[in-house]
């Protein structure tokens, strides 16, 4: 009988540890860079100067979940120091 409660009790304490590890656990981190840059998109077909991200347009997909950590480092090498779109 004293066999039988301490396993229950050991079995929930442990069930406990895993659920307070489980909490605990930190959400991932995700890093990007950005070169921002001028350059030539056809977005019907007519070229005309558009802002590239990675030399792309549309920018590059970001693939996250919830309570991802994301950290973008952004290189602005336009010749503004902001930017307006």
């Amino acid at each position: 009988m004293m066999f039988i409660r301490g396993s229950i009790l050991g079995f929930r304490w442990a069930v406990l540890m895993i659920m307070a590890i489980a909490v605990t656990a930190d959400s991932p981190y995700r890093f990007f860079e950005w070169n921002v840059t001028y350059g030539d998109i056809y977005p019907l077909g007519v070229r005309q100067q558009g802002i590239l991200i990675n030399g792309q347009f549309p920018g590059p997909d970001i693939y996250s979940v919830t309570n991802d950590n994301l950290i973008i480092n952004v290189y602005n090498n336009l010749p503004e120091p902001f930017l307006i779109s």
